[in-house]
């Protein structure tokens, strides 16, 4: 019941964020397990302030180019 909640609300976070649905956070919302460790860590990772903003960005580019990602 729980993890329902939580998937319902990474959702919401998601939709709000990107301003649409997307396929990847659609599949992965099937297993809980999987998808709430996973937005937890996406979050505590944009929030650090180790690495520089900019940075990051690049960091998000170079791997979305590497694993051919159409986002």
């Amino acid at each position: 019941m729980f993890k329902k909640l939580q998937v319902s609300l990474i959702r919401k976070f998601a939709r709000k964020r990107l301003g649409k649905d997307i396929a990847p956070l659609e599949t992965i919302a099937t297993y809980p397990d999987v998808l709430i460790p996973y937005a937890k860590f996406s979050m505590a990772l944009e929030k650090t302030n180790l690495v520089p903003a900019k940075l990051k960005l690049l960091g998000q580019i170079r791997a979305a180019k590497l694993v051919e990602c159409p986002f």
